[in-house]
C-alpha cells in the first residue's frame, strides 16, 4: 500500500486530504498538535492511519516524525506539507516582526523540518513526491500587480516557502524526488478569503487525481490544481 504523510491534518484542507487518501486505501500518517485529535483520527480511519503528535514550529517534530514513520514503514511515497497559520493583519502599520517570524517559522522552516525528517524514507520510495501547499498570496508578481491584498506576514512566509520548494526541487531531483508547489484553490475554510469558492473536499480530491498523472518532466512551478493552471511566482 502507498504511504503519505500529511501535516496539519486536524481540520480544514488537511483533514479532507487525510479523508481522501484514506478512502483510496493509502497508509496515512497524520501530523497534528493535539493528542485527543490524534486518537480521534486513528479511531476514525483505523489501523492504516498513524497519528504523529507534534508541532512543525518546533525542532522536536523531526524526531517524532522519524519515530512514527520508522515504527510502521520503511519508505514514504508522498509528503504533503499543509500545516500553516494566518493572521490577517493588513498593511505596514500592522506588520509585526514577531508575527512575521512566527509565520516564517511555520510555513518555511516547518516545511523544511518535515522534509528533513522524511527524507530517508522518501529515498526508499520508487517514485517519491513532496508537495508544499502554497498560496496565490505568495506570488511576487501578483502582489506587485495589485491582484492580492497586503497581509505581510503570510505573504512573505509563503514566498519564502516557494523559494524553499525551488531549492529542494533542484537538489533532490538527483534522488528522483519530485518537489512541487501547489495552490489548492480559494478554499472555503474558517480562514478562507472573501472570494473563496472551492470546497476543501473537492480540492483534496482534485489534488489526489492530479498527483496520479504527474510525470518526470514536471517543472518547478506553482501549480493551481483546482483550475488546472499555474501561478507566476
Amino acid at each position: 500500500m502507498p504511504t503519505v504523510l500529511i501535516t496539519g491534518a486536524s481540520r480544514g484542507y488537511g483533514r479532507e486530504l487525510l479523508h481522501v487518501f484514506a478512502s483510496k486505501k493509502w497508509v496515512t500518517f497524520a501530523l497534528v498538535r493535539n493528542i485527543s485529535i490524534a486518537a480521534e483520527l486513528e479511531s476514525l480511519y483505523g489501523s492504516d492511519c498513524h497519528a504523529i503528535v507534534g508541532d512543525v514550529a518546533l525542532d522536536s517534530v523531526q524526531d517524532k516524525i522519524v519515530e512514527v514513520l520508522g515504527k510502521y514503514t520503511n519508505s514514504l511515497d508522498l509528503l504533503i506539507n499543509n500545516a500553516g497559520n494566518i493572521r490577517k493583519n493588513r498593511g505596514i502599520d500592522k506588520a509585526d516582526a514577531v508575527e512575521l517570524m512566527d509565520h516564517f517559522n511555520v510555513h518555511c522552516i516547518g516545511s523544511l523540518r518535515c522534509i528533513k525528517a522524511a527524507l530517508p524514507f522518501l529515498k526508499e520510495s520508487p517514485a517519491p513526491v513532496v508537495v508544499n501547499i502554497t498560496s496565490r498570496w505568495g506570488s511576487i508578481s501578483r502582489t506587485v500587480s495589485g491582484t492580492t491584498g497586503l497581509i505581510y506576514s503570510y505573504q512573505i512566509a509563503k514566498c519564502a516557502q516557494n523559494m524553499l520548494t525551488a531549492c529542494l526541487f533542484y537538489e533532490l531531483k538527483a534522488f528522483n524526488i519530485k518537489v512541487l508547489a501547489v495552490h489548492p484553490g480559494r478554499l472555503k475554510t474558517s480562514v478562507g478569503a472573501p472570494d473563496a469558492d472551492v470546497d476543501p473536499r473537492e480540492a483534496a480530491e482534485k489534488l489526489y487525481d492530479w498527483l496520479a498523472h504527474i510525470d518526470n518532466d514536471m517543472e518547478c512551478k506553482c501549480y493551481d490544481v483546482t483550475n488546472n493552471a499555474t501561478i507566476d511566482w
